[in-house]
């Protein structure tokens, strides 16, 4: 057992190291989160340079995440390496919608297929933020817009039926098929509300309209007695 010293020091600089490169990955990954948060943020205040800059810090973080986690599975795979990936594909799927752009592929933007689907169904639920902000706003066409949008990730998604152990994709459809049911029942009260107020206004109009014809219509009628005054009665 003369080794044995040896053997233990090793391991023990092997997983010492482990716990460097762990605690740096966590350190990392929520700056991610932190930053894709922020950037939604921009995203719905319509900053959308803010938002790009937030992207971009966000990027450069998580190709760094998954340099120094690569060659540590168990690291790799713990849950919190897919989580800030998630997060980055979700700020910058939405981005590219509300720019009218096309989605980023995985490939381009270096994340997993995994993450990427996970990512994509977050997207919706601030695709019906943003639904639910127009609506306020009385822009019922931009909502609806948004809607659709919500629909074609949604039957995209649904294509998707493996073991939880692959893809953990099923509690996600659940949620995106609750978020559109609400959204859609939504927009339909905000349709009508809009209706109704269109109406209400165009009536209010016809009434402004026709009490003016009614005063200008007095005003002639007392002009024209005026005009029939006989000089000689009032003397």
């Amino acid at each position: 057992m003369k080794n044995l010293d040896g053997i233990i020091e090793k391991i023990d600089h092997h997983i010492g190291e482990k716990e460097k490169i762990r605690e740096d990955a966590l350190k990392t990954s929520r700056d991610i989160i932190i930053c894709c948060r922020r950037g939604i943020q921009q995203l719905h205040r319509d900053q959308m340079d803010e938002a790009e800059n937030y992207i971009k810090q966000a990027s450069a973080k998580l190709a760094q995440l998954y340099d120094f986690t690569r060659d540590h599975p168990d690291i790799f795979h713990a849950g919190f390496v897919e989580n800030a990936a998630q997060e980055f594909v979700e700020i910058h799927c939405l981005y590219n919608i509300m720019k009218g752009q096309d989605l980023p592929d995985p490939d381009t933007i270096q994340t997993t297929y995994s993450a990427y689907l996970l990512g994509l169904c977050d997207v919706v639920g601030e695709l019906r933020r943003g639904a639910l902000d127009f609506m306020l706003g009385g822009n019922t066409a931009k909502a609806n817009e948004y809607l659709q949008h919500m629909d074609r990730i949604y039957d995209a998604i649904m294509s998707f039926d493996y073991p939880s152990a692959l893809v953990p994709i099923k509690n996600k459809q659940d949620m995106v098929r609750g978020l559109i049911e609400k959204t859609r029942g939504e927009l339909v009260v905000s349709n009508c509300e809009q209706r109704i107020h269109e109406r209400t206004h165009e009536f209010h109009g016809i009434l402004d309209q026709a009490n003016e014809e009614k005063t200008n219509r007095k005003k002639k009628a007392v002009a024209g007695e005026e005009d029939d005054i006989d000089i000689d009665k009032v003397w």
